[in-house]
């Protein structure tokens, strides 16, 4: 490939998104973005109070107006709306952006400023473990009136003031024993090694190349028992250590279960759909 016809970087922010604008649109008038992610909250059955309603139609309004804001600039805006409230759905939901663009060779930003302490912690989080660069944007003033907030959200920027923050560094497990936890995650029950062997095998994992369990008794043991130890020795042992999962036995059988934990070390890694 030459290098006119090369991938260009672009540059990509991802914004959790509260009742807030000048947060959210002040970057802009000194940063470049070719893409904007706004993550709000969605409509959902369970808020169903007419309080909670009102409250998030609100927030749409606030999303439309960045949209617009964002979009005058010439910017590509996408907009996920999810449960705000479900920090594991929040770090999800970064995460799989995160990754995503940066397998695609862009550079990524997080606004953690512009949401409420939940999404934020998600955000941050997300941000710090996959190592994008994460910022903070400073506001002079608050809103002091129903005009002001309409025109500039919750907070007010005079000036653009960005704190970029200083990312501690996280080690997740291996792409393997992520893929065994989101598949853990998914099924949402006790899980057999025999199960998970089989979910290896689906998804091509080195180590895990043949159906044993169509193989004639002794060929089915010897490959089934070698595979038994590799999955422990190599993934579950590790999990379990790191307390991301538990085993217990029933009869000859081990049953693995994801604990609360490995619940948001799945959120956080990123993979989508397993």
């Amino acid at each position: 490939m030459s290098p006119a016809s090369a991938k260009l970087e672009q540059l990509v922010h991802i914004i959790p998104l509260g009742y807030e604008i000048d947060r959210v649109v002040a970057p802009f008038h000194e940063l470049k973005a070719h893409r904007v992610y706004l993550i709000s909250m969605d409509d959902l059955s369970k808020y169903d109070k007419p309080a909670e309603h009102k409250l998030t139609s609100r927030q749409h309004e606030y999303d439309q107006r960045n949209c617009e804001l964002l979009e005058a600039k010439g910017i590509d805006v996408i907009l996920f709306r999810i449960d705000m409230f479900d920090i594991i759905k929040v770090m999800e939901t970064v995460s799989r952006i995160i990754v995503k663009e940066k397998k695609d060779g862009n550079r990524v930003y997080v606004n953690m400023s512009a949401c409420g302490k939940i999404p934020c912690v998600g955000a941050t989080l997300a941000a710090m473990i996959h190592n994008v660069r994460l910022y903070y944007v400073r506001a002079n003033r608050y809103s002091a009136n129903e005009e002001e907030q309409e025109e500039h959200g919750l907070s007010i920027c005079e000036e653009v003031r960005i704190w970029q923050l200083e990312n501690f560094r996280f080690a997740l497990p291996d792409e393997t024993s992520l893929l065994l936890l989101n598949h853990l995650v998914k099924d949402e029950q006790e899980l057999s090694c025999d199960d998970l062997i089989r979910f290896l095998y689906e998804n091509e994992v080195d180590g895990f190349e043949e159906k044993y369990w169509e193989l004639g008794f002794e060929k089915r043991r010897k490959i089934q028992t070698n595979y038994l130890m590799k999955l422990q020795n190599r993934y579950l042992n590790k999990l379990e250590d790191a307390g991301y999962i538990k085993r217990r036995k029933v009869g000859r059988n081990t049953l693995v279960k994801l604990t609360e934990t490995g619940k948001y070390v799945a959120a956080v890694s990123g993979i989508d759909e397993v």
